[in-house]
């Protein structure tokens, strides 16, 4: 079947046998850190911690175990924490104080469990939020939501049985038979009007109003409502994350991952 694709340049859409999603330079706009910003995120990152740990050795060593241990753990806990910031936000201690964030210059999103690998890869750039865009910031302007009862969303009523379902990794299913809010404690603005889902969080990986979705009679929308963790369409060989405020279409049935979490949209019939 065809598949819509957004035209991000004139706002209108045309069909293609392949989706793209987020046809829009994820790092439009961005600056490269500069490297006195990296000398300066790694003195924090790495140079400080392996100091600290380099002289817990020494003291251990020099009969005063205890304090010697106290280090040690310290600089362990220290560099375990640049890894886990580095690979969920891209912004570890030392990037936080000369403000830069690190994200996969493929995509503009934070590296993921995988960060250290990344990073020794190559895959990681650092980019300057002084002088640029961040990266995890809209690319683009917002969409702007039809009104109540007037829209797209209004002019196409979908038939009874013919609504998708969303099914939650809790075990939650859903059906998208009006827009929808998702995340941690929801709210939709008086100007996009939405039933809201509080789905439970442990992680807290979702944001509080994290994802809006929406089925319009023929096609589901998808839109991050500016998470701090990111939306991602699973895609055969990788995820997809899409740009925050961008209203994207997705296929019938899709699986996005939101935060640590994980839903199916399922097309009717399915």
């Amino acid at each position: 079947m065809k598949k819509v694709l957004v035209d991000v340049q004139g706002g209108g859409m045309t069909t293609n046998e392949a989706l793209r999603l987020a046809d829009v330079d994820p790092l439009v706009f961005t600056q490269r850190a500069h490297a006195g910003q990296l000398s300066g995120a790694a003195a924090l990152d790495i140079v400080m911690p392996v100091a600290v740990l380099a002289a817990g050795i020494a003291v251990a060593i020099a009969g005063l175990p205890v304090v010697g241990t106290v280090l040690i753990a310290v600089a362990l806990v220290l560099l375990t924490a640049t890894v886990w910031l580095l690979g969920r936000t891209g912004r570890t201690l030392g990037a936080v104080t000369v403000d830069i964030r690190f994200v996969r210059r493929s995509t503009g999103a934070a590296a993921g469990p995988g960060a250290l690998l990344a990073l020794v890869g190559g895959a990681l750039g650092a980019y300057d939020l002084r002088r640029g865009r961040d990266p995890f910031a809209p690319a683009i302007a917002a969409f702007a939501f039809p009104d109540d009862g007037g829209g797209a969303l209004a002019s196409v009523r979908p038939r009874r049985g013919m609504v998708p379902t969303l099914a939650l990794d809790s075990g939650e299913r859903l059906s998208l038979d009006t827009a929808l809010v998702l995340g941690r404690d929801p709210v939709a603005p008086a100007d996009a009007p939405a039933q809201v889902y509080r789905w439970a969080d442990m992680s807290r990986t979702l944001s509080k109003s994290h994802v809006r979705l929406e089925w319009d009679g023929r096609q589901v929308w998808v839109t991050d409502l500016g998470s701090t963790n990111g939306t991602l369409v699973r895609g055969a060989g990788a995820s997809t994350p899409l740009l925050a405020h961008q209203r994207t279409p997705v296929p019938g049935t899709v699986t996005l991952e939101i935060g640590d979490r994980v839903l199916t949209i399922r097309e009717a019939g399915h």
